[in-house]
């Protein structure tokens, strides 16, 4: 749409404008305004209030509790505690507990410790050391006389069993059936094909051959 007074549109959306707006910002206003109130006349006295209760009716009193009775009365229990018990277990533990321990490891040094260790260095160690020796010397020995021994069982073995029986397979079992593959085995074998050659010609005869 052409309009030759633009400014005739102008005034037009701004009077609609203000027309939206200004409710808007009376309600912006009044809500702004009653909420000054509101903290000026209610909320901050009533803040002030209740910090003034607080601070004079639960900080104050904690704070004189704490300085004039919770105070004092741990420093009496710390002193107390300090001579009741700290000092007594201090003078328990210099006078009772040290001296009776030095003793006790003085009496069990003297009676167990040295007596076992002039032992082991004496007489058990050495005497360790000369079974250990002998052992190994004695392992020793029994590997090589064992390896003689397994040895000797073999030449025996070999010279009493081995040996025959090897020489009865060359000597005896190897000619023998040699002998029976050619003379026995071979013939039989030969005589079986000619049956079997001989029972199939008999069988075409009768019955035909295979269809």
């Amino acid at each position: 749409m052409n309009t030759e007074n633009p400014g005739c549109l102008t005034g037009v959306a701004r009077a609609i404008a203000l027309v939206v707006v200004l409710p808007v910002r009376l309600v912006w206003d009044a809500l702004a305004y009653c909420l000054r109130q509101l903290w000026r006349w209610i909320l901050a006295p009533v803040g002030r209030a209740l910090g003034w209760l607080i601070h004079h009716l639960l900080v104050i009193p904690l704070q004189w509790l704490w300085e004039w009775i919770l105070v004092p009365v741990g420093r009496v229990l710390g002193r107390l505690l300090h001579y009741i018990l700290v000092i007594p277990l201090q003078w328990l533990w210099e006078w009772v507990l040290v001296p009776v321990g030095k003793a006790l490891w003085w009496v069990v040094d003297l009676l167990l410790v040295t007596p076992l260790t002039w032992l082991w260095r004496h007489l058990l160690g050495p005497v360790c050391r000369s079974v250990g020796a002998a052992l190994a010397w004695a392992w020793r020995i029994a590997g090589v006389v064992a390896r003689a021994i397994g040895r000797a069982i073999r030449w025996v073995l070999w010279n009493a069993v081995g040996r025959p029986l090897a020489w009865v397979y060359r000597a005896i079992l190897t000619p023998v059936g040699h002998w029976l593959r050619t003379w026995v085995w071979e013939p039989l074998a030969t005589v079986g094909r000619a049956v079997r050659a001989a029972a199939r010609e008999v069988r075409t005869a009768l019955f035909g051959g295979p269809r």
